[in-house]
């Protein structure tokens, strides 16, 4: 998400701070999930102290492990307004992949080439809606990359999007993909205020 958000937004860079939680929310039961959303809160408040510093917006991953569907944007909706009521201050991005983050990698065949010259993404998988993919880890791995891949290239890989400059045009779409930009974009434009002083590096 890191190199996604500074190609979006570059005034993130220097600013992100990570919390490797791995809430699960999207199949939480109604308290269960206000009080989920309630301790990530406090723990995004508790670092943001340590860090001396204020919280313009937070971003939380989740994959569905699932494909795209009329419920991704009732389950995202409902997520993100407890993530919203819990945070208090600040906004609250919920990003929820469809079904998976290697959904998004198909949408960028020549960064996968880019990074490994024997992987290649199959006519059948290009220009489509990659959330419609019913396995893409499988996919990756089985019919791109020949056993390959694996989870610790999607960043790389990632970052060769963004130094192909691919990141902008996708081939083929993803609304989870599409989302979480549109999210990045208005946190900059919106809530990173430049009174928030850049942290030394």
């Amino acid at each position: 998400m890191r190199v996604l958000l500074e190609q979006w937004c570059p005034d993130m860079r220097g600013r992100i701070v990570e919390i490797n939680d791995k809430p699960t929310l999207h199949t939480a039961s109604s308290t269960t999930l206000a009080a989920r959303a309630e301790t990530l809160a406090g723990k995004v408040r508790a670092r943001a102290v340590l860090e001396e510093a204020e919280v313009a917006c937070v971003f939380v991953h989740e994959d569905l492990d699932g494909v795209d569907s009329d419920q991704h944007p009732v389950i995202r909706e409902r997520v993100e307004k407890a993530l919203a009521a819990a945070m208090r201050s600040g906004t609250a991005h919920y990003v929820l992949a469809v079904a998976e983050i290697e959904a998004w990698l198909l949408l960028f065949p020549e960064a996968l080439s880019a990074f490994a010259s024997s992987w290649s993404v199959p006519a059948k998988y290009r220009g489509k809606d990659t959330g419609r993919i019913e396995d893409p880890k499988k996919v990756l791995k089985a019919e791109v990359s020949a056993g390959r891949y694996r989870e610790s290239d999607a960043p790389l890989i990632l970052e060769k999007a963004v130094e192909l400059g691919l990141v902008a045009r996708p081939v083929g779409q993803n609304r989870s993909y599409a989302q979480f930009r549109s999210s990045a974009i208005e946190c900059c434009a919106n809530h990173l205020a430049e009174r928030i002083p850049r942290r030394p590096r």
